[in-house]
C-alpha cells in the first residue's frame, strides 16, 4: 500500500504520469488493495480534485464485450467527478467526452444525460451541430479525453483481472500508457498464472515487457501471500468477534497457505464444515454457497447467468419475484454473506456484481447442469433484452451469447454476426472472429464467412483466412450475393493464397477477377496491385513486368493508399533489378504519398519498405533510424504491434553493427511475439541471419551471436517452450559446416518445411536475387556501407 501511495503521489506533484503493473495470484487480495488504494489516494490528494476510476476485466467469454473493463473504469471515474461535490469537475468531465470522445459517450450513460438526450455516438453528436471536428477512431477518442482530463486533473485509472482482457483491450491500455503525458496513474492488475500457453505468448505479457522496455519508470509489484501471523490477525478479524479455537485458527492458517480468500472462506464455513475442511478454493467456495438457502442458491445462478455483473431488474424478472424482494435477499447475500456487491449503475439500472469471479464461474456451472431450465432462463433472458432499444456494444454481445444458450440458432447466427461487425469496426479483431465463428457455426452464410475471413486475415492466419473465403464463395453459389461483395472476397482469397505462397491459384484467382471486372476502377486497380506483388515475389520473379503492372496501376487509380503501394513495389522492383537508386527515388515517393492518406499503416509500411533498400545497400546507420521510427510509429498508434517486422530487421541490423547483446534480445522478442505456425520461418530467419554475419564479419562474428542467444536462454526470457526450441536450433547451428547453406540447413536440421524455408529467405533478401552480387556492386561504386 505505501508503495502504491508513494507512486501516485509522485505523479501528482511531479505531473508525470506513471504506470504500476500489479501481479498476484486469485484470492491473494489484488482486488481488496486496490480499492482500499483508490480510497486513500481520494483522500490523500483531495486538493488536487484528484479523479478515480476502476474496471474489471470479466472471464472472456462470448457475453464479454471488448473493453468492458474500460467502460466500467469510465463510468467509475465519471461517478468519482459525481461524488466529488464539485461540480466543475463533473462539468468539466461531461464537456470532454462530448468534445474528444463522442463515441464513447454510450459507455457512460450519465455523460449522455448531461450532454443532451438521444446523444449516443459521435455521428449523432456531429450531426447534432454541437461537434464540428472530424470523428477520430475510438482509440484516438479516449487518448484525447485522457489527455485532455489530465491537463486539469490528476487522473487515477485502476484496471484489475487483465488476463481476462481481450488483446483490443490490452492494446488500448498499452496505447494510453505510451501515449498520454501528464499526471496518470494507470495500474494494471492480473493473475501471471493465468498467462500461460503452450501456443503463444500471452498478449498482456507483450504489453507488460513493451511498458518496462518504452517506460522504464514503471513499477512491477508481486503480491505475494501472507505470512502466517499476518494470516492469523486476518482470521481473527473475519470471525467477527466470535471466539475460535487455537487449533481451529491454525488449521485455517495451514489449510490457506497465506491466501486470503482461502482464509475468509474458510472462516465463514467455520463450524458448519464436517471437520475435513476443503484445501483447494473451488471446495472452499462450493461448500461456502452450500450453507444459502436452495432459493438463494438459484437466485445467484440466475445473477450468474446475467452476467458477473448484473442488473437488479433483469433478475427480478427472470426470477419472477418482485423487485423490492430480489433487493432486500441481495442486501442478505451481501451484508451477511460477503457473496455480491452494489456495482455501478449502467444507466437506470442499478447492477450488483458477484464477489469474486471464480464464484460467478461456479455459479453458471451449476446452471448448466440442469440444461432444459438453463435455457429456458436464456429464452427469457433474450426476450428481455430484445424488448430494449438501442442497444450498445455490450448489449449487443450479451443478447448473441443469451440467444446461442437459448439455442435459437437462427437468431444466434443474425445477432452474432451484428455483434461481431460492431466489434470489427471497433478494431476487436479477436472478439469480433470469436463471434464470426458463432455466427459459422449457428447459420452458415456468405456474410458470415467473409467477415470471418476478413477477421482471420487482419490477425494473419492466411490459411483460415483462405478457408474461410473459400467456405463464402461457396455459400455465394447458393444464395444471392451482390457481385461487387463477390469480388471482394475473391481478392481477398488471393490476398491468403498469396501470403501462403499459393502463387499458382493466387495467379488463377487474380485472372478471373481481371476478366469479369475489367471495367471496376478501384477493384481492378487493387487486383492489378497484388498481380504486381505476385510478379515481383513469386517464384519466377518478373521484376520488368511488376514496374509495368505498378505504372498502370499509378495511372488509373486516385486512391492514395494504392498509389503508394504502387509506388513502393516498383521501387522494390528496381532493387530487385540492382537499380539502389531508382529504388531510393520512388521508395521516398511512396513515403510522401502515404503520408498524404492519414493512415498510420499505409505511412508504417512506405517506411519499411524503404529501410529493406537501406539494410540491402548496407545503409546500417540509415537502417537503425528507420527501424527506430517504425518502432516509434508502432508504439504510438498500435500498427503492427501484434506481429512488428521490425522487430524481426532491427536484429539483423545491431547484429551486423556488431551490437550483438541487442541483437540476441531482439530476436528473443521477435521468436516471443511469432505464431507457432511462423516458428519455421522464424527459424530461417535465424538461419539467414547468421550466414549473413558470416559472409560480412567472419565466423567468429556469427559465433557471438549465438553465443549471446544462448544467453538469453539461460536469462529465461522466453516462454519455457521456445526457450527449449531455440536452444535446439542453436545446438544444430553450431555444428553447421564450412560453405553451408542457410536454406539447406534450415530444412535438413532445423525442421522447417521446404516451402516455409524458401519464403523466409525472400523475405531475408527482399526478394533481390542476390544481395552478395548487389552489395559488390556498390563497393564497386563507392555506396553502401
Amino acid at each position: 500500500m505505501a508503495l502504491l501511495l508513494e507512486r501516485a503521489g509522485r505523479a501528482v506533484q511531479t505531473g508525470e504520469g506513471t504506470v504500476i503493473v500489479l501481479r498476484g495470484e486469485a484470492g491473494v487480495g489484488k482486488s481488496t488493495l486496490l480499492a482500499t488504494f483508490g480510497e486513500r489516494a481520494i483522500e490523500h490528494h483531495a486538493g488536487t480534485s484528484l479523479l478515480a476510476g476502476y474496471g474489471q476485466a470479466m472471464l472472456n467469454s462470448l457475453a464479454s464485450d471488448s473493453f468492458q473493463p474500460v467502460r466500467e473504469c469510465l463510468r467509475s471515474l465519471t461517478a468519482s467527478a459525481q461524488r466529488s461535490g464539485s461540480r466543475s469537475a463533473l462539468e468539466r468531465v461531461v464537456s470532454s467526452f462530448g468534445t474528444h470522445a463522442p463515441d464513447w459517450i454510450e459507455s457512460v450513460p450519465v455523460v449522455g444525460q448531461l450532454l443532451a438526450a438521444g446523444v449516443r455516438t459521435g455521428q449523432t453528436f456531429v450531426e447534432s451541430g454541437r461537434g464540428t471536428v472530424e470523428v477520430d477512431s475510438r482509440l484516438d477518442q479516449l487518448v484525447r479525453l485522457i489527455e485532455d482530463l489530465v491537463s486539469e486533473h490528476p487522473l487515477l485509472m485502476v484496471l484489475d483481472d487483465l488476463h481476462w482482457a481481450d488483446t483490443a483491450t490490452i492494446d488500448l491500455l498499452t496505447t494510453i500508457a505510451l501515449r498520454v503525458d501528464g499526471p496518470l496513474v494507470l495500474v494494471l492488475a492480473y493473475r501471471p498464472d493465468q498467462l500461460q500457453s503452450v501456443e503463444q505468448t500471452h498478449p498482456l505479457q507483450r504489453a507488460v515487457f513493451r511498458l518496462c522496455r518504452y517506460r522504464p519508470e514503471s513499477t512491477v509489484i508481486d503480491l505475494p501471500r501472507l505470512t502466517r501471523g499476518d494470516t492469523e490477525v486476518l482470521v481473527r478479524q473475519a470471525a467477527d468477534g466470535r471466539s475460535m479455537a487455537p487449533h481451529v485458527v491454525s488449521r485455517i492458517v495451514r489449510l490457506s497457505a497465506g491466501n486470503p480468500l482461502f482464509a475468509e472462506s474458510l472462516v465463514r464455513v467455520g463450524d458448519h464444515g464436517d471437520g475435513s475442511a476443503p484445501v483447494q478454493i473451488i471446495a472452499v467456495l462450493e461448500e461456502r454457497l452450500s450453507y444459502l438457502s436452495g432459493e438463494d442458491q438459484r437466485l445467484l445462478e440466475t445473477a450468474a447467468l446475467i452476467g458477473y455483473s448484473f442488473e437488479v431488474e433483469y433478475l427480478s424478472r427472470l426470477v419472477r419475484q418482485d423487485i423490492d424482494d430480489v433487493y432486500e435477499r441481495l442486501d442478505v447475500l451481501y451484508s451477511q454473506h460477503g457473496l455480491v456487491r452494489p456495482a455501478e449503475p449502467r444507466g437506470d439500472y442499478d447492477r450488483y456484481v458477484i464477489h469474486h469471479p471464480l464464484f460467478a464461474q461456479i455459479l453458471r456451472e451449476r446452471g448448466t447442469a440442469n440444461p432444459p431450465r438453463w435455457r429456458r432462463q436464456h429464452v427469457r433472458f433474450l426476450e428481455i433484452l430484445e424488448a430494449e432499444s438501442d442497444w450498445d456494444d455490450e448489449m449487443a454481445v450479451r443478447a448473441a451469447a443469451a440467444a446461442v444458450a437459448a439455442r435459437n440458432r437462427t437468431r444466434a447466427g443474425e445477432l452474432a454476426l451484428a455483434a461481431a461487425r460492431r466489434q470489427f469496426t471497433l478494431g476487436a479483431v479477436s472478439k469480433a472472429r470469436d463471434l464470426a465463428r458463432i455466427a459459422v457455426e449457428q447459420t452458415p452464410s456468405f456474410p458470415a464467412y467473409a467477415l470471418l475471413a476478413e477477421c482471420l486475415s487482419a490477425e494473419g492466419d492466411h490459411v483460415g483466412g483462405t478457408n474461410a473465403c473459400a467456405a463464402a464463395l461457396a455459400c455465394a453459389g447458393e444464395e444471392p450475393v451482390a457481385p461487387a461483395l463477390e469480388a471482394h472476397v475473391r481478392l481477398l482469397w488471393a490476398r491468403n493464397l498469396r501470403m501462403t505462397c499459393q502463387w499458382e491459384d493466387t495467379s488463377r484467382v487474380l485472372n478471373d477477377i481481371v476478366a469479369a471486372h475489367s471495367d471496376s476502377g478501384q477493384l481492378l486497380a487493387e487486383t492489378l496491385m497484388l498481380q504486381a506483388e505476385v510478379a515481383l515475389c513469386g517464384p519466377i520473379q518478373d521484376a520488368v513486368g511488376c514496374i509495368a503492372l505498378c505504372d498502370r496501376v499509378a495511372a488509373m487509380t486516385t486512391d492514395a493508399e494504392v498509389r503508394s503501394r504502387a509506388l513502393g513495389h516498383r521501387g522494390l522492383a528496381h532493387l530487385a533489378a540492382n537499380q539502389p537508386a531508382d529504388a531510393e527515388r520512388l521508395l521516398t515517393r511512396a513515403i510522401d504519398t502515404a503520408r498524404s492518406t492519414g493512415h498510420p499503416y499505409a505511412e508504417y509500411e512506405a517506411l519499411h519498405w524503404l529501410s529493406k533498400k537501406t539494410m540491402a545497400c548496407l545503409e546500417l546507420e540509415r537502417s537503425w533510424e528507420l527501424l527506430e521510427e517504425l518502432a516509434r510509429m508502432s508504439q504510438n498508434s498500435g500498427v503492427a504491434s501484434e506481429n512488428p517486422p521490425h522487430l524481426r530487421d532491427s536484429s539483423r541490423v545491431l547484429g551486423l553493427q556488431r551490437r550483438y547483446p541487442e541483437a540476441a534480445e531482439a530476436f528473443a522478442r521477435y521468436l516471443d511475439i511469432s505464431l507457432p505456425t511462423a516458428f519455421g520461418r522464424v527459424a530461417t530467419t535465424l538461419a539467414c541471419q547468421i550466414r549473413e554475419l558470416e559472409d560480412i564479419h567472419g565466423r567468429a562474428a556469427g559465433e557471438r551471436f549465438l553465443a549471446e542467444l544462448r544467453g538469453v536462454c539461460r536469462e529465461e526470457l522466453l516462454a519455457a517452450d521456445r526457450c527449449a526450441r531455440l536452444a535446439d536450433h542453436l545446438w544444430a547451428l553450431s555444428h553447421r559446416p564450412p560453405g553451408w547453406d542457410a536454406v539447406s540447413f534450415a530444412v535438413a536440421h532445423l525442421g522447417v518445411a521446404a516451402a516455409d524455408a524458401e519464403a523466409a529467405d525472400a523475405i531475408f533478401r527482399f526478394d533481390v536475387p542476390s544481395l552478395a552480387h548487389l552489395r559488390a556492386a556498390l563497393r564497386g561504386t563507392g555506396g553502401g556501407a
